[in-house]
């Protein structure tokens, strides 16, 4: 466990071994959320864009139809038991 001090402008450093093992490096997008009670912070890479497409992508079969009517799309799915 590595400690680290908030600064008066609310920053904090992230040690290099720290960073090395998430595989982060300058420039990258972190994203930070909070546990419910506040006392925990989680960090983690934002993932880029294409890499977020080419994930989702798996789910669509080409030729499928854009998403227009979300009310429409719901009417059709089974109802939930």
């Amino acid at each position: 466990m590595v400690s680290t001090t908030l600064s008066s402008r609310g920053q904090i450093v992230i040690p290099v071994d720290v960073r090395r093992a998430a595989g982060w490096s300058a420039g990258d997008k972190i994203l930070v959320t909070t546990s419910e009670d506040g006392q925990e912070v989680r960090l983690r890479k934002q993932e880029s864009l294409d890499k977020t497409a080419a994930r989702l992508s798996q789910y669509l079969t080409p030729g499928t139809p854009p998403l227009i009517d979300v009310h429409g799309f719901y009417d059709t799915r089974s109802p939930r038991v």
